[in-house]
């Protein structure tokens, strides 16, 4: 059972948004290593082995894509590899290649955890008295790509029983079916909010409360991205990888809060197991 997606969905969200926000801003090698590591560990935690199908499969041959991307069209750096038609190939541009493809890795595997934690019902307990109609389309718009997937699949299965047709025109006869069948949930879909009443006076019945540990990671959260931005603007956390490659100044304890901050999902679990460990040698 994961601990951290009990929180309320406020402290959650600020989570995940600062621990984002630090991944993209700070674009430092070790810190990325760092929230590359705890965002995998977060998602082995939610899905067990499927996040190493999901590493192996997307988001490591991501990082190699763009890693040489950058080696082939870029060629800026004194540490030449190798040269082919008088371009040289340097380790500085392969390297900022792969930091670019770290940096896209760890921010596609903390919002696929965001997405596991943040449900639809959760999204709206965070906006839905600030901005409800924005929080209702948003949240709508998120399960809008699964539902068509699963509409396509159940389309295809149900023509395979047709007959043998060519591929384009069973590709548009499926499409027209669709969007048609889209449409027709859209409407229910309407129909149905028109008849429970939703309008500007309803009530928003929220089931989610607000506790000191939901208050105390909220604080933690944005103190810890407050220091971390405040370092970062006054010249440290800087990484150079051109003419060669050298860390600039990046203090320790930065790099202890970083770690804290993105371990925190896996901190909070690891805690509570332990208070159940010693609860249950004192029975």
């Amino acid at each position: 059972m994961d601990r951290f997606s009990k929180y309320n969905p406020k402290a959650a969200f600020s989570f995940f948004l600062i621990e984002i926000v630090l991944t993209i801003v700070i674009f430092n090698p070790i810190m990325l290593a760092i929230s590359f590591f705890s965002a995998f560990v977060y998602k082995l935690k939610l899905e067990g082995r499927a996040a190493f199908l999901y590493l192996l499969k997307f988001i490591l041959p991501l990082i190699a894509l763009v890693a040489v991307f950058n080696f082939a069209f870029s060629h800026y750096g004194m540490t030449v590899l190798f040269t082919f038609r008088d371009m040289n190939f340097t380790a500085e541009s392969l390297f900022y290649g792969f930091t670019q493809g770290l940096l896209l890795g760890s921010v596609i595997m903390w919002f696929s955890n965001y997405g596991r934690v943040i449900t639809a019902e959760r999204f709206i307990a965070v906006f839905g008295r600030i901005m409800p109609n924005t929080a209702l389309i948003f949240s709508m718009v998120l399960s809008f790509i699964p539902r068509l997937r699963k509409n396509a699949g159940e389309i295809n299965d149900a023509r395979q029983l047709i007959g043998s047709e060519g591929k384009l025109k069973k590709s548009i006869n499926n499409f027209s079916a669709l969007i048609t069948m889209t449409l027709e949930q859209s409407i229910e879909t309407a129909d149905s909010m028109k008849a429970r009443g939703y309008n500007k006076g309803r009530n928003i019945y929220m089931k989610y409360r607000f506790s000191l540990n939901d208050l105390l990671l909220m604080l933690f959260s944005f103190l810890s991205g407050a220091i971390l931005i405040m370092i970062k603007a006054i010249g440290y956390l800087d990484f150079l990888f051109d003419p060669v490659i050298k860390m600039k100044n990046v203090p320790v304890y930065a790099v202890l809060i970083f770690a804290v901050l993105s371990l925190l999902p896996v901190i909070i679990d690891f805690l509570e197991d332990m208070r159940w460990f010693y609860l249950k040698r004192k029975i």
